[in-house]
């Protein structure tokens, strides 16, 4: 397979017009900067949570346990969120839910401030936060969808997992400088502050272009969205291949997130670059997807599984070496691989899936991407056990058995043609 199967050819004129014409999308730039904004949040939290942690606990099976509670929403409810997104206006869902998580950032940092903090505030924290997560997944992904319409849409998700990687990477740092500077409650501030712009941001956003028509609250039981996710998981091979890799990788890859404050104290005790480090990935992500997103991405399919390959060797590399500057750069090409994984993940579900499917299809992949708090709780133990390091290479290699196995199976399904494109307007 020639890189031509993957990408056409870079910087021609229809790939910038495509991104001329997303720029020009009624409402997208204020969604995408909403979107960016509300990924810092949660990332940051995420960071800023586990680095409190490392400071008043020490333990690394609490940051797992944290990590694990941060994802633990999609487990429990990625199904009914699913549901909830096609039932309800996408966006005035998100505000309600971004309304509620203000009011508890702002309720660690004063827990923080006043000294009063314990481990078990941690906990009932990250799963809030990590509500946000599960939401921007089933309600926000297909709002950017039904914003720019299908033609547009791997331009704009790959855009969207750019930005998901460049919060991680923002949120780490800025939560890095904010605790060495100013105190460990500025982290949980500064991230509620950010949450406050996002939401007003989002508030102007106008209703979607290529929205299907909501499904009326009382119109369809859930009974018969369990039937409609059957029915898609019969009906494309393609989709069960991408749950199988995500599962996998949810398992195997992400897992490492809370584990890397642990492992920077190896290098040197400090916030700062506890906070580079794990930004490494998000640079990588970075990257890719820029170089990604001018690109018409041809097998969409191929992308996802080279990409998560490329994941798991980075963290393999990451996890043996003793040295700094190899520890970023294997970290910065695991983001890589990360790009192509996460960019294509949704939008995978997306094209399985019909017009009033597209929340289902998100909400069946939450569930799969629910997989990762049992993930993070066996490298936690793993991590308790043999040590953290260990607990890494073990499950990087594992990973990669799997996903050999996954594709070589479904090989046809996955990394197939992408499926036609609907009739759209013109760019």
């Amino acid at each position: 397979m020639t890189a031509e199967d993957l990408i056409a050819v870079p910087g021609d004129a229809a790939d910038r017009g495509r991104l001329r014409a997303m720029l020009r999308v009624p409402g997208y730039r204020n969604l995408f900067m909403s979107s960016l904004i509300w990924h810092t949040t949660r990332w940051g939290g995420l960071f800023t949570t586990s680095y409190l942690l490392t400071q008043i606990a020490d333990s690394p099976i609490l940051n797992q346990v944290v990590g694990a509670l941060f994802f633990v929403p999609m487990l429990l409810g990625g199904f009914f969120a699913g549901v909830i997104s096609d039932r309800f206006e996408r966006k005035r869902l998100i505000l309600c839910v971004q309304l509620v998580l203000i009011p508890i950032e702002f309720l660690m940092f004063a827990a923080v401030q006043s000294g009063q903090v314990t481990v078990w505030m941690t906990f009932p924290f990250m799963f809030f936060i990590g509500i946000g997560g599960l939401v921007n997944m089933t309600a926000q992904r297909p709002l950017i969808y039904e914003t720019v319409g299908p033609r547009l849409a791997s331009q704009a998700m790959t855009i969207e997992s750019t930005a998901q990687a460049g919060s991680a990477m923002f949120g780490t740092l800025v939560g890095g400088v904010l605790i060495q500077q100013l105190g460990m409650g500025a982290g949980f501030a500064g991230m509620g502050v950010l949450l406050v712009v996002s939401a007003v941001l989002l508030a102007f956003v106008p209703p979607p272009r290529y929205a299907a028509p909501r499904l009326a609250a009382g119109s369809v039981s859930l009974r018969d969205q369990l039937a409609t996710s059957a029915t898609l998981i019969r009906r494309s091979r393609r989709f069960v291949a991408m749950l199988a890799v995500t599962v996998v990788m949810n398992l195997c890859m992400f897992g490492y997130i809370p584990l890397v404050p642990i492992l920077a104290e190896g290098f040197a005790q400090s916030a700062v670059l506890a906070g580079a480090l794990a930004a490494a990935p998000g640079l990588g992500q970075i990257t890719a997807g820029l170089a990604l997103s001018t690109r018409e991405l041809r097998r969409h399919g191929t992308l996802f599984a080279c990409g998560s390959a490329i994941a798991l060797l980075g963290l393999f590399v990451f996890a043996t070496v003793p040295v700094l500057g190899v520890a970023f750069v294997a970290l910065f090409v695991s983001g890589v691989g990360q790009a192509g994984f996460g960019s294509m993940q949704s939008l995978l579900a997306i094209e399985s899936a019909g017009a009033n499917e597209r929340g289902v299809a998100l909400g069946v992949l939450s569930t799969a991407i629910g997989a990762l708090p049992i993930g993070m709780a066996t490298i936690g133990l793993g991590a308790e056990l043999l040590g953290p390091r260990a607990a890494l290479v073990t499950s990087s290699v594992l990973g990669l058995a799997a996903l050999g196995v996954i594709v070589l199976r479904r090989r046809g399904d996955l990394l197939g043609p992408n499926p036609p494109t609907p009739a759209q307007q013109p760019i």
